[in-house]
């Protein structure tokens, strides 16, 4: 009996010698595109634990009961995103980090908090919910582009939150620039110096640290695994910021040298109407084209 319980089918034999597919063969990617995953997601869950404890810090100074509620959702639906972005890295067997790494997040964090001491609403406001939450908006739609369908899948569903949170914070901050403008102008050049260079010193082909801890060579891991590059996205960026300004509604004295300054980044946008003084202001919404 247990001679023919040995035996196997012809069927089963030509099964067992077939080998299952490979991760890269499953999805129709290489080993760069998932070690570039493995980068931008560890990277965008950073800046996602940022994201709750700047929610989470910011209630108290929030003016009313419902809009400590509304911040304590967006705290929750950011860490909502920690998790759907580590266990899509689970999914796709690429490792990604759960905490903070690179120190552009914790210096992020640390302005935060400042503005938090001196209860400045307007630069926790501007930091959160403008120039972190426009710097992912760009981020997941570039997921949500050239990727795998999984990734893809994640990215549109984080992008639905994102984008209500940049909507939350443009209505806020339209309500306090009508009462002050000055202060919330003050705000916006504070936060946009400090904040702004850490933001896109992210968008680079180089690391501090990530890289070396989730094994991967970032110089190998070129963005064309998912059809863009570097210049392409801090590009996007660019023009993503100058249209949340615009969508705001704050006075283009103050924004248009706060853009010129970012050609120090490397960067200049492909819609800098702005810089040119015989141009009328164009991007008046976050979905304008600006061209």
């Amino acid at each position: 009996m247990e001679a023919m319980a040995q035996v196997k089918t012809p069927s089963q034999s030509a099964s067992a010698q077939i080998p299952s597919p490979s991760l890269f063969e499953r999805h129709g990617k290489d080993k760069r595109y998932f070690d570039l995953m493995a980068y931008i997601v560890s990277n965008t869950i950073s800046g996602e634990i940022m994201a709750v404890e700047n929610y989470s810090e910011m209630v108290p100074l929030m003016g009313s009961t419902d809009a400590k509620i509304e911040t304590v959702k967006q705290a929750a639906e950011e860490s909502k995103h920690i998790k759907m972005l580590a266990s899509l890295g689970k999914r796709l067997e690429y490792p990604v980090k759960t905490e903070i790494v690179e120190p552009q997040w914790l210096k992020i964090r640390s302005y935060f908090s400042a503005a938090v001491k001196k209860k400045d609403l307007a630069a926790c406001l501007i930091i959160q919910d403008l120039m972190t939450e426009t710097m992912a908006i760009v981020l997941y739609r570039t997921l949500g582009r050239d990727t795998d369908p999984d990734t893809a899948q994640v990215a549109g569903l984080i992008l639905q939150d994102e984008l209500e949170h940049l909507s939350i914070g443009a209505r806020r901050i339209k309500a306090m620039l009508a009462d002050d403008p000055d202060a919330v102008h003050d705000a916006l050049v504070w936060a946009h110096h400090k904040v702004m260079p850490e933001l896109f010193s992210m968008i680079s082909t180089s690391c501090h640290s990530l890289c070396a801890e989730l094994s991967v060579d970032c110089g190998d891991i070129g963005l064309d695994s998912i059809a863009t590059d570097i210049e392409k996205l801090r590009v996007d960026a660019l023009d993503a910021y100058m249209e949340t300004l615009d969508l705001v509604g704050f006075d283009h004295s103050i924004t248009m040298p706060l853009i010129a300054s970012m050609a120090s980044y490397g960067v200049t946008s492909k819609a800098d109407l702005r810089l040119r003084t015989d141009a009328p202001s164009a991007c008046s919404t976050q979905t304008s084209n600006c061209c």
